[in-house]
Formats: structure tokens, C-alpha cells, sequence
């Protein structure tokens, strides 16, 4: 169930009461500025028309004026450079708390749809709550201006606000009947938005891909289709927003043309001076804000909450309010012993989808042990290793690191206590030394050491050294280059236990035996590998055979081979 947009924003005023509250005064008294201009101006029009009573004269009265004009542009200066402190302290907390979510919080994070889709909730939904909340600044000057100026205006004449009033309050009424409508082409505007950025997002990945198939034609031709699906939603949105600002707009020509018509007839009889008809010409416009930016603020709150919704899929299962809680950024907990052992008791995992999984899965990993999971394609031994990392949630069975058992692995089983090098490994549009390092501090010479361990030194000097970009998702790499440079990234960080997932898959036999060597080599190190080759195989302290979800077989290598559990050596040169 979402929260409210109004229980978002009070949350976000909580979080900052001090700064809002700066911000609004800043606003109230830009707001209320013109008020004092308009009366002003009817005395000034009073003073030529030979009303006014004695006092300061028209010349006065003008710079008086423009004082108070002066008064507002600096208000205004002001009130931009403080209020751009807010809505960008709004954007990172809401921001914060999704990433919080995603890569820090409990259990699972599944992300939402393409890229595009999850950078539209970061950058458009963001926004939406973002100009949601401006408009309670906006509306709260507006009001404090209409009340002002119809005050002003009942007290001179009370039969002709009422008259300027009538209208304002129709265009409210019909705004709020309107928020419906306005909630159901937002929600259309943004998801055909999300698959324009998206499909751009995937296409460009896939560039080679498409090449090979010939399918630049097709691709631009289903980029139209979906940047004309866009159009028309977002014209539709944009077109009932642009209305309903256009009515509320006129709603001032309506309110000064009633001025007029009622206010004849009063200045023929005296009761209406040239001074009181320049103040309502004045304040007609002024009034009208009020209601109009009542009308807006209903209409934003309808666009809010579709964006509140959206960026609440992404933070499936989080509690309603957790999008505007303070982002914790709490770090890993860093009381837990070096490991000494490693121990998964009846671990558990079924999809929903498929009910395919994990069950009943013991391993002990011991400290500078080095232990191997093997079995066909599908036989759960990737999903043993997300569960165990807490990228997936564990449905029965228990992690216990040091025979202490691990509430949250998701937020316990990475460095410096875990790293992981996964199957398809994601490098990005920077440098080797920036895909390595990935804001991590390390300095030349450990990345130099990763790089010994992860046996791709080499290959980074004939690349032309760490400031060598490397493409998007390092296209300008092998496959096992790609597979070295991830594990770099994970020796670099020094962590206690190293898990790599089917590493080798993409390396020749000479680069493999002299990865493995490394490894055995270190004696601090401990490692949990999947692999199906012999090479990783005969450095094992331990091998599990996985099937269908279970452990078949385990122990040593020789012995899991004369048993058959594992293929011969000749088979898989062979393969």
C-alpha cells in the first residue's frame, strides 16, 4: 500500500525543518510584496486625482515603489540560492534512500525493468515529488497573497470581491474533478518514457549484436513506434496541464472584466475611486493565484503519487514510508571476528516462478581452504552462492560465520569480509584502473598486485596501462580478460573469503593453471569456487557435486573421480 504524497512531503519537512522553514519565509515575503505595491498605487492615483488626504506626495509614493520592487529581486536572489540547498538535499535524501535500499538493505534487491526504466524513477519520479513539494511553497505565498489582497478589497468594496471571488473558486472545482484523468496520463507519460530510454539503453549495449544481424533498420523503426507512443501520452499530459494552467490564467481577464462592469457604476456615485480601481486592477491578478495554485497543487499531488508508486516497485517490500526516511548509510558491521570457519546448515531457495532452487545444502568452508561446487547446467550451484551472499533470500537453513549466525547476508557478506567475481561479470565505460577500483582507495602498487594475482598484468601493459579505457562494458576486451579484470577487482579489495563463480569458463588451459597456482598459493586466502574444470579440481581441498537443487557427492578429488561422480579428464579436453 503506497503512503500518501502529503505524508512523503511532511516527512521531508520533518527531516529539515529549519531549511524549509527559511525557505518559506523567503517566499511569504516575496509573495506578499506586491500588496504594498498595489496600495501603493492607489494612493498614488488618489494623490493625482485629487482624493488622497495630505501626505507624502506622488513623487515620494513612486519611490516608495520602486523600493519595494527593489526589496523583491533581492528577496528573490535570496530566496533561489537558499532554496536550491532544499530541493537538492530532497532529491539526494529520496534518492539516498533508494540506493540504501537497493544495495544496502535486507534480503534480495531485484531491480525493476530495463536501465532506462530504473534511471527514469531516479531522474523523472525524483523530480515529480521534487516540483510536488515546491508547490507547497508556491501555494503557501499564493494564499497568504490572496487573503491579503481580498481583505484589502472587501474592506474598500465587498460586493465586487465577491463577484472576482465566484469564479476563482469554479476553477478549483473544476481542477479537483480533473485530478483523476491527470493521475491516469502522468502514470502513461512516464512508462512510455521509461521504454524510450530503456530500449536506447539496450540497444546501444547490443551494438555488435544488431551488426551481425542486420537489424539497424528494425531497430529504428521500433525506436518511431515507441518515440511516437511517447509523444502522444506526453502531449496528453501535458496538453490537460497546459489547460487547466490557461483557465486558471483567464480566470484574471474574468475577474478584471467584472471589475469593470461593477465598478462603473460605483465611481459614478462616488463610492469608487481612481485610486480604488488601479488597487483592484491591481490585485485581480493576485487574487486569482491563490485558487489557481490550489488547482496545481492538486494536480501535482496526483503526478506525485504515480512517481511515489513507481519508485516503490523498485523498493519492493519496504515498508510505504521508507522512500522519505532518513538514508542511513550505515556501514557493514565491522565487529565480527576474522573468519575462522564457515558453516551453511539446511540452506533453502525456491523460485516463485519456476519452484526450481536449493535444498538442504551443508558446507564448512575452514579458513585457507579452498572448495569447489561442480554439477550440470541448472543444478542450483550459482543459486548456492547468491543465497549465501544474501543476493538472494534464504527460505530455510541458516549462515553461521564463526558459529555466529548471519541475520542479513546481504549486508554482512561483502568486503572486506566477502568478495565476488559473478559468472557474467559487469565492467563499465572507464579505465582499467577505474573498473578495478570502483571507488575503492587503492593505490598503484595493490592494483598492481591484484592485477599479478588475477594474471592479467600483462595483458594491461599491451592495452596501454590503467588509464586505458576499456569500452562500454569492456567491448575492447576478451572474454577472459573480462573474467580476469572482475577478479582484480575482487583481489584489490583483500577480502577474507573470495567466491568465484564459473571463473575460468573463458580462459585458455595455460592461464588457468597459472590463476589456480596463484590462489594455492596464497595460504590466507579463503576460497569458494563453481567450476567444471579438473584444474581447479586437483587444488581443492573439498569438491561438492551439485544435481537438481542438492549435494550428490562430495570429498576429495581423487576419490570423487574414481567414484564417477565427476567426468573424466579426457572428456573435458574433449568438450
Amino acid at each position: 500500500m503506497s503512503a500518501s504524497a502529503w505524508r512523503h512531503g511532511l516527512r521531508i519537512v520533518a527531516a529539515r525543518p529549519l531549511t524549509f522553514a527559511v525557505y518559506l519565509a523567503h517566499y511569504l515575503v516575496f509573495y506578499t510584496l506586491p500588496l504594498a505595491s498595489g496600495l501603493i498605487l492607489r494612493a498614488v492615483f488618489d494623490a493625482l486625482s485629487g482624493r488622497a488626504p495630505a501626505g507624502p506626495n506622488v513623487w515620494s509614493l513612486v519611490a516608495l515603489m520602486a523600493g519595494v520592487e527593489v526589496a523583491r529581486l533581492v528577496v528573490i536572489y535570496s530566496t533561489v540560492r537558499f532554496g536550491q540547498g532544499f530541493h537538492l538535499g530532497l532529491a539526494a535524501q529520496m534518492r539516498g534512500a533508494m540506493l540504501d535500499w537497493l544495495v544496502a538493505g535486507r534480503g534480495a534487491r531485484a531491480g525493476v525493468g530495463s536501465p532506462g526504466e530504473v534511471v527514469s524513477r531516479f531522474r523523472d519520479d525524483v523530480e515529480a515529488m521534487d516540483d510536488f513539494m515546491e508547490a507547497w511553497i508556491d501555494l503557501s505565498g499564493e494564499m497568504l497573497l490572496c487573503l491579503g489582497a481580498l481583505a484589502i478589497m472587501f474592506s474598500i468594496n465587498a460586493a465586487i470581491t465577491v463577484a472576482v471571488v465566484l469564479p476563482l473558486i469554479g476553477i478549483v472545482t473544476l481542477t479537483d474533478r480533473l485530478t483523476g484523468r491527470i493521475q491516469r496520463l502522468r502514470a502513461a507519460s512516464r512508462a512510455a518514457g521509461a521504454q524510450v530510454a530503456g530500449f536506447i539503453a539496450e540497444a546501444f549495449g547490443a551494438v555488435q549484436a544488431l551488426q551481425v544481424a542486420a537489424a539497424e533498420d528494425r531497430v529504428v523503426a521500433h525506436l518511431d513506434e515507441l518515440n511516437e507512443a511517447r509523444r502522444r501520452t506526453a502531449l496528453s499530459d501535458r496538453l490537460l496541464s497546459a489547460i487547466m494552467d490557461g483557465l486558471a490564467a483567464n480566470i484574471a481577464g474574468v475577474g478584471m472584466g467584472l471589475v469593470l462592469l461593477l465598478a462603473a457604476d460605483a465611481m459614478r456615485r462616488g463610492a469608487f475611486s481612481v485610486g480604488d480601481f488601479a488597487l483592484f486592477a491591481s490585485y485581480v491578478g493576485l487574487a486569482g493565484g491563490g485558487p489557481r495554485w490550489i488547482g496545481r497543487i492538486l494536480a501535482r499531488r496526483r503526478q506525485a503519487e504515480v512517481s511515489i508508486l513507481r519508485m516503490q516497485a523498485l523498493m519492493s517490500g519496504a515498508e510505504p514510508l521508507a522512500l522519505t526516511a532518513r538514508a542511513s548509510r550505515a556501514p557493514h558491521p565491522v565487529h565480527a571476528a576474522p573468519l575462522q570457519s564457515l558453516t551453511v546448515r539446511g540452506l533453502g531457495y525456491r523460485c516463485p516462478a519456476s519452484e526450481r532452487g536449493i535444498a538442504d545444502i551443508d558446507l564448512t568452508l575452514a579458513k585457507g581452504g579452498f572448495t569447489v561446487i561442480t554439477g550440470p547446467v541448472g543444478a542450483g550451484k550459482t543459486t548456492l552462492l547468491r543465497c549465501l551472499l544474501g543476493l538472494l533470500p534464504i527460505d530455510a537453513g541458516e549462515v553461521r560465520w564463526n558459529g555466529e549466525p548471519v541475520e542479513d547476508p546481504a549486508s554482512f557478506m561483502g568486503p572486506p569480509r566477502c568478495a565476488y567475481t559473478p559468472q557474467a561479470p559487469r565492467l563499465f565505460s572507464e579505465t582499467v584502473r577505474d573498473n578495478i577500483s570502483m571507488g575503492h582507495a587503492a593505490s598503484d602498487i595493490e592494483i598492481a598486485a591484484a592485477l599479478d594475482l588475477a594474471i592479467l598484468d600483462g595483458d594491461v601493459v599491451r592495452l596501454g596501462g590503467l588509464d586505458t579505457p576499456v569500452g562500454a562494458r569492456g567491448v575492447t576486451l576478451s572474454g577472459g580478460q573480462i573474467q580476469r579484470m572482475a577478479a582484480a577487482r575482487m583481489f584489490v579489495r583483500d577480502a577474507e573469503l573470495m567466491v568465484f563463480d564459473d571463473l575460468s569458463s573463458a580462459l585458455d588451459v595455460e592461464t588457468e593453471q597459472r590463476l589456480w597456482q596463484g590462489l594455492a598459493n596464497r595460504a590466507d586466502l579463503t576460497c569458494l569456487a563453481v567450476s567444471h574444470r579438473h584444474e581447479a579440481f586437483r587444488r581443492a581441498d573439498q569438491i561438492l557435486v551439485m544435481d537438481h537443487g542438492r549435494v550428490v557427492a562430495r570429498g576429495a578429488y581423487k576419490a570423487l573421480l574414481a567414484a564417477g561422480s565427476l567426468p573424466s579428464p579426457a572428456r573435458e579436453e574433449e568438450t
